[in-house]
């Protein structure tokens, strides 16, 4: 019935090239296969170096290996086009990339790496801790953490194994078949010596990789220096880092408060942004906060430096962003003035870098708001003021409060959109307009914004142009 109404919003929210193949890459079924896929290549893997066969049955096993690492090779050849550049692909695939090289066939191991990318697929973050309690209590809240690095303990044994019985076997006096491999690089993984030190290239830099192996997942059980690594293991695993080169067209929201929850949560709603990413910059800024308050992060990055610098403000992706949010950050010692000073610095170096962004900006005082008008700022929100109205008017208007907390989220009830005039409505006033509305969509109109003209509420006799936009009430579905 709405089909002949278009939803516009004010910001210019590029499309994403590949829309198709990004929203197939990010669903659960797909994550889910490929895991499959993988665990079924390591299995091939790991049955052609330890199980004997017959020589049709072992290449039977290596045609089936071939065709998964074909497979593989045509999605990181996918991943490669929708990337925003080479380089952060490389950077994001490079164990990919081993692993589906055909000569190096010990290096098809590291796509059990690829496993700790797609874990949030399943909501390890929330889901699992939340089912599995009795594990939480047994690790103090850390088992995630146990079992990324119990991940890498056993791939380095069967990296290890493979290596070893590829390279070794029948070279080494003390390595005769794959079983002795297996061994081998279990308890050199354990005690970090080689009893007698590989003869072949191949095992030597099999060994070193060992010893690497060691050193590091060891020392993240050890001292300060594992709990250092395994904090980062959980955010780099379980949660998306910050990596501004892939963004594109995303959100940045510049200072951290109690109010980024609602701001977010907010975007995550709106079906304008349903793909788009959110950069949170700024020193404060806490993933773990947002969760603690049910926020999905998934698409949710974060950048922890000083959003008052221009060089941060570019790796930030500023000029790729469509929308930037610059809150009135609290600090030690901070008065009004000193925060008012900072969000006016990063909305004017904002606006110099990226003119098309559409930029919003909180203020503790309202004289500066003129300053952002003069840069290019659109929207300038006073802190306190719009709360202080809100306040005043449920305080003389009992039961009105329900009113504005319907219109001002998108989680239930109604909401406000601007949407283009419908051919039908053109050249009627607004009350004959809003009668139409009514009737064929359920939609109320409350306001109209003419072309490079301001907001006028509630028009009384306004002619409706096709350069107007319409704002009106609506349900959220």
């Amino acid at each position: 019935m709405s089909s002949g109404i278009k939803f516009l919003t004010e910001v210019e929210n590029r499309p994403k090239p590949y829309r198709f193949l990004r929203e197939l890459f990010d669903s659960a079924l797909f994550s889910s296969i490929l895991i499959f896929l993988i665990l079924a290549s390591v299995a091939l893997i790991i049955v052609e170096t330890f199980v004997p066969m017959v020589p049709l049955r072992f290449e039977q096993v290596q045609q089936a290996n071939d065709l998964f690492t074909l497979i593989f090779i045509v999605e990181l050849s996918l991943r490669w086009l929708i990337a925003s550049t080479t380089r952060s692909f490389l950077a994001t695939f490079w164990i990919d990339i081993l692993a589906v090289m055909p000569m190096l066939r010990v290096f098809r191991l590291g796509r059990v790496l690829r496993l700790l990318r797609l874990f949030r697929i399943f909501s390890l973050g929330a889901n699992v801790q939340r089912r599995f309690s009795i594990f939480n209590r047994l690790f103090e809240g850390r088992w995630v953490e146990y079992c990324v690095i119990a991940s890498f303990v056993v791939f380095a044994v069967f990296f290890g194994a493979v290596g070893l019985s590829q390279f070794e076997t029948g070279v080494s006096k003390d390595i005769l078949d794959p079983v002795d491999a297996f061994w081998k690089s279990l308890f050199s993984l354990m005690a970090g010596e080689y009893a007698d030190y590989p003869q072949s290239l191949g095992g030597k830099a099999v060994f070193l990789t060992l010893l690497v192996f060691q050193m590091g997942v060891f020392a993240m059980l050890t001292g300060t220096f594992s709990a250092i690594m395994v904090e980062k293991l959980k955010e780099t695993t379980m949660h998306k880092p910050a990596s501004p080169d892939e963004l594109n067209n995303h959100v940045m929201i510049c200072g951290y408060s109690s109010k980024v929850a609602v701001l977010v949560q907010e975007f995550l709603l709106d079906p304008i942004f349903a793909s788009t990413e959110i950069l949170l910059v700024s020193e404060k800024a806490n993933l773990a906060d947002l969760r603690a308050r049910k926020i999905n992060t998934d698409r949710i990055s974060v950048l922890k430096e000083d959003f008052t610098k221009m060089e941060v403000l570019k790796k930030a992706g500023v000029m790729k962003a469509t929308v930037a949010v610059i809150l009135s950050e609290p600090g030690e010692n901070r008065t009004s003035q000193d925060i008012d000073a900072r969000t006016i610095l990063a909305a004017l170096t904002i606006e110099k870098l990226n003119p098309k962004i559409h930029t919003s900006a909180e203020l503790f005082n309202e004289e500066y708001a003129s300053h952002l008008k003069m840069g290019g700022v659109d929207d300038v929100v006073i802190q306190g003021e719009l709360s202080g109205k809100l306040l005043a008017k449920v305080a003389t208007h009992e039961g009105v409060l329900a009113f504005f907390k319907d219109l001002l989220s998108r989680e239930s009830g109604n909401t406000l959109s601007f949407i283009e005039p419908p051919e039908k409505i053109l050249n009627m006033d607004v009350g004959e307009a809003n009668l139409f509305m009514q009737r064929e969509f359920g939609y109320l109109i409350v306001a109209i914004k003419p072309e490079k003209q301001e907001l006028i509420v509630n028009p009384r006799r306004h002619k409706i142009s096709s350069s107007d936009k319409i704002l009106i009430i609506n349900p959220v579905n």
